[in-house]
């Protein structure tokens, strides 16, 4: 009677996918699919089922970032050779989808599967999809369908949609579902009637037709008055003879139909002799309650945390200032992230986050530095005004940057920039010009070392007697000049903050300032490495253009004069003997890993959804 939709079976959202990928999908100027368009065909369960490849295809796409695979890297077998073969003209579409459905039948053709009302509804979704195209392609064949490509991916989308798989049922027996047209003249003892909502019964809307509606009316055509009558007949003709009738009609709203019922109902309502009861129905909803979550130090935990970080364990890791940051800012996020060892998975996006933003930054000031530093360390200012005035060469250093970190291709493919990217990659280049300049205003200074791993081992008493871990990272950039030794961070984002004391690094707050603690420990195992004296600076590049920038670390009381950090030494003990108690503060086993108060900082957390805050 009724039928069920085609548009909510799998394989109308298959040819879809299909139809976009051969379309929109690919790019026949360049010979390349889109990701997107691929990865939604290969996370679909028939390609799945039909592909042994399928799904570390798709893994692999993600973590090698191709926003542009090629169709010879995508066919692994014999199936995704068909599904990821390009397509032009409408003929070779309805060709490539009549093929595809017919891959897909194999999947239904087992026997003893014949019971299953689901394989039965799937079926029969293959058989109605496979007769739609068939129809379409002999129209096509005929030569009196002739549209573009996406005009035909519209129009088979607007057959499918409108299509319905019959159901097959025994009429005289169990429950049948109806249409209202289906009812005339028959009588039921119970009745339910589902979405009697004013606009469903009567529909609303008059047919589309070119006669308005006075000259209908003038020449006594029909008009929504007498489908309005007709419908009337058929729901009080339907219901006559029932004994129990439940008219069900839905009150949530949505845009413009207000969850009323059928003027019919209210009828019934008003006039009707009947005991009429009213009863509602609704989803139960609880608002989540959130509990505190506490991770106690407990034997198991307290022997990974050493485990993790023992120096005497070859396979140790070092305690980088990211995770004393993380400890600082939540110490949950600490535990998660570093001794339950929970990591974000892959995923490729086309999009330039602000982590990866930096990251092909930093590269692209190494490549500049590390061609500069070839012939000796010294950089004097004639090198980079000869650099400065080289446009192309400073692009190309920034293009490998990309190649490396977003595109992951080799360094001598080409890579395909989309909008968003090509942008990024010019904010980038204005960003190394712009290094380049502060540079030039600093030189000759003596380029010592870039993206140096740096580390020191420490001692602290915890409850199980002294224990030695090694603190570390990697430091930007270290450069010399006249006696000191400088050490660089630099910074896409964010502001330059100021410090009141050294304690103000070592309390939670919300404007911690968290990247003058990780260049003030880098700058304290640099004390301790070598005899210059040591400076620790923060690079903001994007705010460097203005000619009083200096990337100089100050520290002082508001609205006092504040003192410049030329020399860590001055800071040196006091923020030790700070590292010192928070250190031990980490491995003592009283200390809980708790959530922190700052809810602000639980905006960007990867573990939100864990802590649900």
């Amino acid at each position: 009677t009724m039928g069920f939709p085609l548009a909510q079976t799998p394989v109308y959202s298959f040819i879809n996918a299909a139809m976009e990928l051969q379309t929109n999908g690919y790019r026949s100027d360049t010979g390349r699919f889109t990701y997107e368009a691929v990865s939604a065909i290969l996370k679909h369960p028939y390609t799945q089922q039909l592909s042994t490849h399928a799904d570390s295809l798709e893994d692999e796409l993600t973590k090698t970032n191709r926003f542009y695979p090629l169709p010879s890297e995508l066919k692994q077998d014999d199936f995704l050779a068909n599904l990821f073969t390009p397509r032009s003209g409408i003929k070779d579409l309805c060709d490539y989808l009549v093929g595809l459905i017919k891959d897909i039948s194999i999947l239904y053709r087992k026997e003893g599967e014949y019971n299953d009302i689901f394989n039965q509804l799937y079926r029969e979704s293959l058989f109605q999809s496979h007769l739609k195209i068939n129809r379409l392609y002999s129209l096509i064949e005929s030569g009196e369908l002739n549209v573009r490509t996406d005009t035909l991916k519209r129009l088979i989308s607007k057959v499918l949609t409108a299509s319905n798989i019959p159901f097959h049922g025994e009429p005289a027996i169990g429950m049948q579902v109806m249409g209202v047209l289906e009812t005339r003249n028959l009588d039921f003892r119970n009745l339910v009637m589902l979405s009697l909502n004013e606009g469903q019964l009567p529909k609303s809307g008059g047919e589309s037709s070119f006669i308005p509606y006075n000259l209908r009316k003038a020449f006594g055509m029909t008009t929504i008055e007498h489908k309005n009558a007709v419908y009337a007949y058929y729901f009080y003709r339907l219901i006559q003879r029932a004994e129990n009738i439940t008219l069900l009609y839905n009150t949530s709203s949505d845009g413009l139909n207000r969850g009323e019922e059928s003027r019919f109902m209210l009828q019934l309502l008003v006039e009707g002799p009947h005991e009429i009861t009213r009863e509602y129905l609704e989803a139960g909803q609880s608002p989540q309650s959130n509990q505190e979550i506490q991770i106690e130090k407990t034997p198991e935990v307290l022997r990974r945390i050493y485990r993790a970080y023992d120096s005497t364990n070859p396979k140790s890791v070092i305690l980088s200032p990211s995770a004393l940051n993380a400890y600082l800012d939540c110490r949950l996020r600490f535990y998660y992230r570093y001794v339950a060892g929970l990591k974000t998975p892959d995923e490729v996006s086309a999009e330039i986050d602000s982590a990866l933003f930096g990251t092909i930054f930093h590269l692209s000031a190494q490549l500049v530095y590390t061609e500069l530093t070839a012939n000796g360390n010294m950089i004097q200012k004639e090198d980079l005004e000869r650099l400065l005035r080289d446009e192309v060469k400073l692009q190309s250093y920034v293009d490998r940057a990309f190649k490396k970190e977003l595109f992951k291709v080799a360094p001598e493919e080409k890579p395909e920039y989309n909008g968003v990217q090509l942008i990024n990659s010019k904010v980038i280049l204005s960003y190394l010009k712009q290094l380049l300049r502060n540079d030039l205003q600093y030189t000759p200074f003596e380029m010592v070392a870039m993206e140096k791993k740096v580390s020191e081992e420490m001692t602290i008493q915890t409850g199980q007697g002294p224990f030695t871990l090694r603190l570390g990272g990697t430091i930007d950039r270290m450069d010399a000049k006249e006696g000191t030794l400088r050490i660089v961070d630099y910074k896409t984002g964010g502001s330059p903050k100021t410090p009141a004391n050294i304690e103000q690094l070592f309390t939670p707050s919300e404007t911690r300032p968290n990247y003058i603690f990780q260049t003030f420990l880098y700058a304290a195992i640099m004390s301790r490495k070598q005899s210059l004296m040591v400076a620790p600076a923060l690079l903001y590049i994007h705010r460097a253009a203005s000619e009083s920038y200096s990337p100089v670390i100050e520290m002082g009381e508001p609205r006092k004069p504040k003192i410049p950090v030329n020399n860590f030494a001055f800071f040196e003990d006091e923020f030790r003997e700070r590292l010192q108690a928070l250190l031990e503060e980490v491995f003592d086993e009283k200390e809980a890993f708790t959530q922190t108060k700052d809810i602000k900082k639980c905006s960007y957390c990867d573990f939100k959804a864990i802590c649900k805050r």
